[in-house]
């Protein structure tokens, strides 16, 4: 890579990036498979009329409605991971519209199937079993239809709904678009004294200098590129959040959060439990910060402070080779059928590693059902990208054991159980990084201190957030603008309530709230924090007793989307309607900084 600029898509090593061949193996392929869609989804559509005539003719609909939507996730995926690779090269700009298009199209054209599903009464179901005993393979659709039932619209709106799903996800496109190929960091000197260009990835790698004034120069300019663009910012979100609202009223939701929270049939109090429990633990945080505070001693200590080792220089800076080594043996107690499908994961070029310009930031998994898993990484060398790794892989694994034990239509499990799987693999490589150097006082705090920030910046820091997304919702729901200096102060005024009084704001305008890509995800973010409580517990268990839950915790993977997700999570031993994992996990995390301050101490 050049001194001066990301390296250009195609000068990145084949290994490096994902397989999309694998998906279609040309353009042709892709281009024809959009047509076929399109064909097939007219001809369900041509069976409106008759969909409920008889059990035959619903068992014949939904089956060639599931196999074509499995076809639409493929086309949708190629896409989109296409465009991600270089969201600048017309290549994936055009396969991700043509993508976008072809799938609101069927859309439209198949909106009725899910729109009717809820009109069929249970005399008719039984009569439908009766003549067609086949259609018990979709009994738990059925169920999920007749609970929705209150908030599907006729076929005609439902079709009006489907052909606005483009422009439905427009705010969420131009913030991506905003977020990854308009917005320009600028360079600065490193360490050394070279100038280097910026992205997010090695700001977030400058945030752990040691040098302060790095780390501040680092973060003045990553704030100063999303406040040069913050109205667009906001009136993206402000035009995402309103969309959500007004879907809500129309579907005859109270509000946008019970939507979101009843479309996955999770009880609003998980939401709340969540808030108030972490609110009982602030102090916790607080204790932190005020160790962080007094280790590095930095008075005032600001906010960009917050990322800096404890023990100076991150002693651990993996290659993605070694990476993967750790996850391999951090993952062994889960049985040599999780390795073997790990190791096919690493070996096979479902991972999309390099840092390239105008690639989508971050990290994330993306399942294609009778293909395998895709993820995306941007790597760099630091632990933090090896728990990302982890993280990631962990997502892969719960689609690649749902895709084996369900159907389609039950394989992509829930939102509200995702990040349970992802968040526990970190949490065992955590531990077994820590069994491997316990011996080493540097290391062994630095892994504890990784420990004790993933807790914080899983559950405290993404309940923050869910709180600011609510506070989004419900100030467009009464009426008022979500204007860049609302979105400021609240981001402020949450920032002192969890940061506690020894964190100083950054002595500049935060307006951290433009770049969360989350918030365009309709209250995904709370999953985050409750999912890490949960995988918390897991690993504990799988660690402890191995005989009895790694197989519970299989069948978890397994469950897919084949019954309600609070059921999911009971059968491996959690009830989600009730605080307490949140509060035992949190209390790991008081202890654990207690652990490090005595460590740190000594």
């Amino acid at each position: 890579m050049s001194a001066n600029q990301l390296r250009q898509r195609q000068d990145v090593p084949e290994e490096q990036t994902w397989r999309l061949e694998d998906i279609f193996p040309t353009t042709a392929a892709f281009n024809a498979a959009c047509n076929d869609l399109i064909s097939r989804g007219q001809a369900i559509g041509q069976q409106q009329a008759v969909l409920l005539s008889d059990g035959a003719t619903l068992y014949t609909v939904l089956t060639a409605y599931f196999q074509v939507e499995a076809l639409a996730d493929r086309i949708f995926s190629y896409g989109e991971h296409l465009y991600n690779s270089d969201m600048t090269a017309a290549a994936g700009q055009a396969a991700y519209a043509q993508a976008q298009q072809t799938i609101t199209a069927f859309n439209t054209a198949t909106a009725f199937v899910t729109a009717t599903l809820p009109q069929i009464t249970p005399a008719q179901l039984t009569a439908f079993y009766a003549a067609k005993p086949q259609l018990e393979d979709y009994a738990f659709i059925f169920a999920q239809a007749e609970k929705r039932a209150p908030h599907i619209l006729t076929a005609a709106e439902e079709t009006l709904l489907s052909a606005l799903g483009q422009s439905f996800r427009a705010p969420e496109t131009i913030y991506n678009k905003l977020n990854d190929a308009d917005i320009d960091f600028g360079t600065m000197k490193d360490p050394h004294g070279n100038t280097i260009p910026l992205s997010k990835e090695k700001i977030y790698q400058l945030y752990q200098s040691p040098d302060r004034a790095i780390r501040k120069t680092a973060a003045e300019k990553f704030s100063a590129a999303y406040a040069k663009s913050q109205y667009a910012f906001a009136e993206a979100l402000q035009q995402h959040v309103h969309t959500q609202n007004t879907l809500a009223h129309v579907r005859h939701y109270p509000s946008a959060r019970a939507m979101d929270l009843t479309e996955e049939f999770i009880p609003e109090s998980v939401f709340t439990n969540l808030v108030d429990t972490v609110h009982e633990f602030l102090p916790s945080a607080h204790k932190y910060f005020a160790l962080r505070k007094q280790v590095l001693a930095l008075d005032p200590l600001y906010t960009y402070d917050l990322s800096v080792p404890l023990v100076g220089e991150a002693p651990l800076k993996p290659t993605f080779a070694q990476a993967q080594e750790w996850a391999l043996a951090a993952l062994a107690p889960l049985g040599e059928d999780y390795l073997n499908h790990l190791r096919e994961e690493f070996n096979n070029r479902w991972i999309d590693r390099a840092e390239n310009a105008g690639k989508l930031s971050g990290g994330y998994e993306e399942d294609v059902f009778g293909v395998h898993p895709y993820v995306l990484l941007n790597w760099s060398n630091t632990y933090r990208a090896a728990s990302t790794l982890a993280h990631e892989s962990g997502h892969a694994m719960q689609s690649v054991y749902a895709d084996a034990s369900q159907p389609y239509w039950y394989s992509q499990y829930s939102m509200f159980i995702a990040e349970i799987a992802s968040t526990c693999n970190e949490s065992l490589l955590n531990h077994y990084m820590r069994t491997q150097y316990q011996d080493n006082a540097k290391v062994k705090a630095y892994l504890l201190t990784e420990s004790v920030e993933d807790l914080l910046n899983t559950i405290f820091n993404q309940t923050k957030y869910a709180e600011f997304e609510h506070f989004m919702y419900t100030t467009d729901a009464a009426g008022e603008s979500l204007t860049p200096e609302t979105l400021t102060d609240k981001t402020a005024a949450l920032d002192a309530q969890y940061d506690g009084p020894d964190v100083a704001p950054n002595p500049w305008p935060n307006v951290s709230w433009a770049r969360i890509p989350h918030y365009y995800m309709n209250y995904y973010l709370y999953q985050y924090a409750t999912s890490k409580a949960v995988a918390n517990t897991l690993a504990q268990r799988m660690l402890t007793d191995p005989a009895t839950a790694v197989p519970q915790y299989k069948a978890f993977l397994s469950a897919g989307a084949s019954d309600y997700p609070i059921e999911i999570v009971k059968k491996a031993g959690i009830d989600m309607t009730k605080p307490d994992y949140i509060r035992e996990t949190l209390q790991v995390f008081d202890q654990q900084v207690d652990e490090l301050a005595d460590l740190l101490t000594k």
